[in-house]
């Protein structure tokens, strides 16, 4: 007979069943006894408990799969980020939930207590303090809640009871000046067992940064415009007149206009020499301003005895305002002008001080509204039903400057009011040209059904199975005006996808199944999906995850997908920005062009194939200690990329991307997405995690909250004893009779796993944390077309801005926390790299070491400080430095200086960046 100790005896009261094994299970809770008080129910609590049984390890919240977790952070470990909410925690641990298997940019896959979310909007404004565990696991476990392998897996296991309302004011500045942001921002959160609901707000508001606020040296334009004015010969590159040639001494091509004086020969000649520029640092934008607004929302509780419901939305506004300079004009000086002292005509060279006309303003609306279903069919199957609604609008306005008409009217006029060489000419005399306009709304509409159950039992366990059935129909319009051409455009897809994944255990040192094999399964995947616009593509995969002894796992993995462009990068409106700063390697220079950004309807699916081979050592069972590698293969044909660095070889093998005039210098160049024939890529990424208590130990200290001698919270583990002895440790306890609330398919976790990595930290001790890993890539090559040199972005090519890839990457992590306070260290190093400019110069890009600094201390915990000022208690302050030592990229050209587009202050505006931040918990 089982022994229930007293944890269990409210929750169990009446519970376990003196009926048969086969009665009907009641779907709703059964009064408790009088004399105790049932804790909250929690999201993998059942209502009936039946037959107990023990059946292994899984802590409460766990991800249902035999892979196990890369890391679990538990809650004291979390607190030594310093970290405000779920969205700022993972900007900390994303070197741990980097993949290297996904298409570039891809989020990981977000749950909570091991089901589904709505979305990460349900989740992001999340106080730490709620955080329980956070488990971080391989791509291949994605596949088990519906998803491709291509993302890693982050899983939160919240607190079954918390609430709090949290206010919080921001701060940051770059040392350098020039810049300010500021936040605001609040969340009210109330977890009750398998109810939850919060709430969030925020503002945000960045300030402009100039060029002329850092130290940019800008090259002169290949016309020499200028606020008081350059001339020339008509056309431009002819002799003005030989008169001034002969007062001068030499053929004069381009001359400044005086500053003061009557336009005469005398004059001109008196300031002739290189043409006068204008610096226009304090008319053009690094850092635009900028202001967000977000409110969201997320309400989650239960339907019926075995089925929960979750709706989130969110609303944010972002808008934007930078510049882009001084509108130029050219205007044409008759001879015979009584502001002419010139036999020939002359080209005038004039920039209006209007900047206003050279902007560029952006907004743009995000909404979603997201659902979730989520139960169970009998005891073995879960399901789960997602549905969303997003609708995106993008408003672009990009000012064009003025025309020049009216006012060379009045010249050939020889309109004596119309005074060419005025400082400064009146805008109003011109035609303000209408701004170029961009429009654009996306809406999606998606649902999908996720099914989760066993089809088969082996002995070594049984085949888990995942299937999903999706449906999704995406939309974009936009309306482009670009100098008066309009081009409307719409695009939509409607997608019907299904994917099938099973898990199959071969050998279970724990089944006694073939034991001499250690722990050993394997699974398969199979997805496809038709697409409206491009037909069908499919999904193939498959692994194996073996541990042949307890402190070694290993996973190999292969996928073979397809994946189409998305409709933004199909149907995105046409941009033009004016003034964009290029190195141009034929040339040696910086020089001003204008950039198309946009969509492109030409673009094809790609194919991508993925192999990845990974290990996890855990050598000491009680030490969290870690070490894990994992060697990724890709090869991608027809890969979908971003219009990369401009390079010889880019142009040589697409010259319709470029536009040139006669003289060859470079006026524009088409930067939208295209189709590379294939990408070839593998690497090596190793990491080190390590974790420990340390001080000694105080039993007078306030413990945490689910620390060794704190208050348990709700939810967490309870004891359980079979025939009077305790069970194992990390033991979970099955119950037989209907799931209720959410359970874990007719299963009640408990005990183990969670807190347990090295051991927990006692009242009075600190907890230190390390994790450094290395990236060691072996190959990143492109081919653009069939036939042309392979681009080696390790030796000499490049995509970005910031140099080829580098070969050798480190990302290091440190974090410590004791009594209130911690401290949190990230690093980052890549190495250097270098472009070939073939023919032209070619460019040198430096290590780059970047170190981040948080240092926090909770106010509240002070006990001093909050009898004196008790408005203290709950309240935080954390002081932020980013790029401690203000290190920047260095790039140097073989021809010399640095070109502008590369320059320090270009690439890292900001550089070096103190933040603070108080943050208090009110309730």
């Amino acid at each position: 007979m089982l022994l229930v100790t007293t944890a269990l005896s409210g929750l169990m009261a009446g519970a376990i069943q003196t009926a048969p094994p086969q009665a009907a299970a009641p779907q709703t809770p059964p009064a408790p006894a009088p004399a105790a008080t049932a804790p909250a129910r929690t999201d993998d609590d059942a209502y009936d408990l039946g037959t107990v049984v023990t059946t292994g390890a899984r802590p409460r919240g766990s991800v249902n799969s035999d892979i196990p977790p890369d890391v679990t952070l538990t809650a004291e470990q979390i607190q030594a980020y310093g970290a405000s909410d779920i969205a700022e925690l993972l900007t900390y641990l994303e070197p741990l939930t980097r993949s290297t298997r996904g298409r570039e940019g891809g989020q990981p896959v977000f749950l909570v207590n091991g089901r589904r979310i709505s979305g990460f909007q349900e989740i992001q404004g999340i106080p730490t303090e709620a955080i329980e565990r956070t488990d971080i696991l391989p791509e291949e476990v994605a596949l088990e809640y519906g998803y491709r392998a291509d993302q890693r897996v982050v899983n939160f296991v919240l607190k079954a009871n918390f609430r709090s309302l949290v206010g919080q004011l921001s701060g940051r500045a770059p040392t350098q000046g020039g810049r300010t942001i500021g936040e605001i921002e609040g969340n009210v959160l109330n977890i009750a067992g398998a109810t939850r609901w919060s709430l969030d707000a925020e503002y945000e508001r960045s300030t402009p940064l100039y060029e002329s606020e850092r130290d940019i040296v800008r090259d002169p334009g290949a016309l020499p415009y200028d606020l008081i004015g350059n001339i020339s010969g008509a056309p431009y590159g002819a002799e003005i007149d030989p008169a001034l040639s002969a007062a001068v001494g030499s053929t004069v091509i381009v001359n400044p206009v005086p500053a003061t004086g009557a336009p005469t020969i005398a004059n001109f000649a008196s300031v002739a020499g290189d043409p006068r520029t204008t610096d226009l640092g304090a008319y053009r934008t690094l850092l635009s301003a900028a202001e967000r607004s977000t409110v969201r929302g997320t309400l989650k509780r239960d339907i019926n005895g075995t089925t929960q419901g979750t709706l989130s939305g969110s609303l944010e506004n972002n808008t934007s305002h930078s510049y882009n300079g001084l509108p130029g004009v050219v205007l044409t000086l008759p001879d015979g002008n009584p502001f002419s002292p010139f036999a020939n005509d002359v080209l005038v060279f004039r920039y209006l001080d209007a900047p206003d006309n050279m902007d560029r303003e952006t907004d743009t609306l995000t909404g979603r509204i997201a659902g979730v279903l989520d139960g169970f069919i009998g005891e073995d199957w879960r399901w789960t039903l997602t549905g969303s609604y997003d609708r995106v609008e993008t408003d672009t306005l990009t000012g064009r400057g003025f025309g020049a008409a009216p006012f060379q009217t009045r010249l050939t006029a020889n309109d004596p009011t119309a005074n060419p060489f005025a400082s400064p000419l009146n805008p109003a005399d011109f035609t303000a040209l209408p701004d170029d306009t961009a429009n654009s709304v996306s809406q999606v509409l998606a649902g999908e059904l996720v099914l989760n159950g066993d089809v088969y039992d082996l002995p070594a366990g049984g085949i888990s199975s995942t299937f999903k059935l999706g449906a999704d129909t995406r939309s974009l319009d936009s309306v482009t005006n670009r100098s008066g051409l309009i081009i409307d455009r719409s695009q939509s897809r409607d997608r019907v996808n299904a994917q099938a994944s099973f898990g199959i255990p071969i050998a279970s040192r724990r089944q006694g199944v073939l034991p001499q094999f250690g722990d050993l399964s394997a699974n398969f995947n199979v997805g496809y999906e038709e697409l409206s616009d491009f037909g069908g593509l499919s999904t193939l995969g498959f692994g194996v995850n073996w541990s042949p002894i307890e402190p070694v796992s290993l996973l190999v993995s292969y996928t073979d997908e397809q994946g189409a462009p998305s409709i933004s990068q199909l149907n995105d409106p046409i941009i033009a920005t004016p003034n964009v700063p290029v190195f141009d390697f034929a040339t040696g220079q910086t020089v001003f062009v204008t950039r198309i950004d946009g969509g492109n309807p030409g673009l094809n699916a790609d194919h991508r194939k993925v192999w990845k081979l990974g290990g996890t050592l855990k050598p000491w069972s009680e030490t969290d200690f870690r070490i894990q590698s994992t060697w990724t293969y890709s090869l991608t044909e027809d890969a979908i990329a971003g219009f990369p660095t401009l390079t010889p070889d880019l142009e040589a093998a697409l010259p319709g991307r470029f536009v040139r005039d006669a003289a060859g210098n470079l006026l524009s160049f088409d930067g939208r997405a295209l189709n590379f024939d294939r990408f070839e890529r593998q690497d090596i990424r190793t990491g080190v995690n390590y974790s420990r208590a340390f001080g000694k130990p105080n039993p007078a200290a306030t413990p945490l909250p689910g620390q060794p001698g704190g208050a348990r919270p709700a939810g967490g583990p309870m004891i359980i004893t079979s025939d009077g002895a305790p069970l194992p440790p990390g033991a979970r306890v099955t119950f037989s009779g209907s799931p209720g609330g959410g359970g874990g398919g007719g299963q009640m976790r408990m005990g183990g796993g969670g807190g347990g990595r090295g051991g927990g930290m006692q009242p009075g001790q600190g907890r230190f944390n390390l994790s450094v890993y290395h990236t060691y890539r072996i190959q990143d090559e492109i081919v653009i077309a069939e036939g042309l040199p392979v681009l080696d972005l390790l030796d000499g090519s490049a995509t970005g801005s910031r140099g080829g890839t580098p070969r050798n990457e480190i990302q290091a992590q440190a974090g410590v926390f004791k009594s209130g306070m911690g401290a949190f260290l990230n690093a980052n190093w890549r190495e250097g790299t270098f472009v070939d400019g073939g023919t032209g110069p070619d460019l040198s890009f430096s290590d780059l070491a970047t170190v981040n600094l948080n240092v926090f201390v909770d106010l509240g915990g002070q006990a001093s400080w909050v009898a004196k000022y008790p408005w203290l208690k709950g309240a935080r302050l954390n002081l932020g430095v980013q790029n401690i030592f203000d290190s920047r990229l260095e790039v140097t050209s073989s021809a010399g200086d640095a070109p502008l587009n590369y320059q320090p202050d270009y690439l890292d505006p900001m550089g070096r960046t103190i933040s603070l931040t108080f943050r208090k918990i009110l309730f």
